[in-house]
């Protein structure tokens, strides 16, 4: 026997259609199947188009047929069983997180379980919860259980007078019109594939590097705090005094065909910045460009194991990321070129977000000296 809907009245007909532009699936389910029976839809088709069983629309279109609207009005639903943890139950188990956990539970971080046990046995009314229970309480007060983030810190004694130096030093660069302040770092590469991720139906399969000395070859960079311009060096092998001499006489080259007449040099502690021969090398040059009017060359050394302080670090990390993986580069020319255009490309990315934290840190100073 087909079940259909009696005549819907004009009133009936302009609340069903409030129901299907309300945001309550129940009421818009509802008000579906009776329009859609009026318009002499079979109950199988309703129920298929819905996604209800078909004995769920008949009951539908008989309570409206015997009692109207008030019959298929969605109505609020119970609150449910009454919670059976106390109130305090949350902030009784956060407070637990922050406490290491007794020496009976033989662990150095807190387990669910471990939670549970010693709850029920401090908070008074709570006879027993179940460790998914710690898990959601916890979760609405957003505790998860969170990796660890490491903290960097430097152990040199003397890290805050450094630090102090390195800002005075470059205050005296940007305010000076004929000087500059240049970080210099240093980074080592090799051409052959390294083990990183990379998109592949299979895990992807790396070469083992046995000559891996031969196809190293070392990345000297210079970037101008000010200006953000990027000078770039290459030596074969791994950084070493030499080959710092030898960059530092290109870069001060530059520079003195630049008419700059004093740089300061940031760099870290690296053997090769803080050996004799570099030190002995540095003095000589001093000397020689006080006589020849060359541009002279200010030593500024980071603190000790401060990575952080030195924007090179940064853009060598992406550097490597960009351009390493499961790829064998068939020459170090390739290669070089290859990181080479990685570098400027993270150096040019970076200059607008710089030029707005300098304006913004120029405007501070300005609010400042006016308060």
């Amino acid at each position: 026997m087909t079940i259909r809907v009696r005549t819907i009245r004009d009133e009936e007909r302009e609340t069903l259609g409030q129901w299907e532009r309300a945001d309550g699936v129940v009421a818009y389910r509802h008000a579906r199947v009776l329009l859609l029976s009026a318009q002499g839809w079979r109950c199988a088709r309703i129920a298929e188009a819905l996604g209800l069983h078909v004995q769920t629309v008949r009951d539908l279109i008989k309570a409206f047929n015997a009692d109207g609207l008030d019959a298929v009005t969605p109505r609020p639903r119970s609150g449910g069983r009454p919670p059976t943890l106390p109130p305090e139950t949350g902030e009784a188990a956060e407070d637990l997180t922050r406490q290491d956990p007794p020496l009976e539970e033989g662990r150095g971080t807190w387990t669910l379980h471990g939670l549970a046990r010693v709850l029920t046995q401090r908070l008074e009314g709570l006879r027993a919860i179940s460790h998914e229970s710690i898990r959601r309480v916890l979760g609405a007060r957003d505790v998860l259980y969170r990796q660890a983030k490491a903290w960097l810190t430097s152990p040199d004694p003397r890290y805050a007078l450094h630090k102090a130096q390195r800002d005075r030093l470059l205050a005296l660069a940007r305010a000076v019109p004929d000087g500059a302040a240049v970080w210099l770092d240093q980074s080592w590469f090799s051409r052959w594939p390294y083990r990183y991720r990379a998109w592949a139906s299979r895990p992807p399969r790396v070469p083992q590097r046995w000559n891996e000395a031969v196809d190293t070859t070392a990345l000297y960079a210079a970037l101008e705090d000010d200006s953000q311009e990027a000078f770039l060096g290459w030596a074969e092998g791994q950084p070493n005094t030499g080959n710092t001499i030898a960059f530092l006489e290109a870069l001060l080259a530059h520079y003195q065909a630049l008419g700059k007449r004093f740089i300061v040099l940031l760099w870290d502690h690296a053997p090769w910045h803080t050996c004799q021969g570099t030190r002995r090398w540095v003095r000589e040059y001093n000397r020689r460009a006080k006589q020849e009017g060359l541009t002279r060359l200010v030593l500024c050394y980071l603190p000790v194991r401060s990575p952080w302080l030195m924007p090179l670090e940064a853009i060598f990390g992406w550097v490597k990321h960009q351009v390493l993986g499961p790829r064998l580069f068939g020459t170090i020319k390739r290669f070089q070129e290859a990181v080479e255009r990685a570098f400027r490309d993270r150096v040019e990315a970076a200059q607008p977000r710089r030029a707005r934290y300098w304006a913004a840190s120029a405007a501070a100073r300005k609010l400042r000296s006016v308060v």
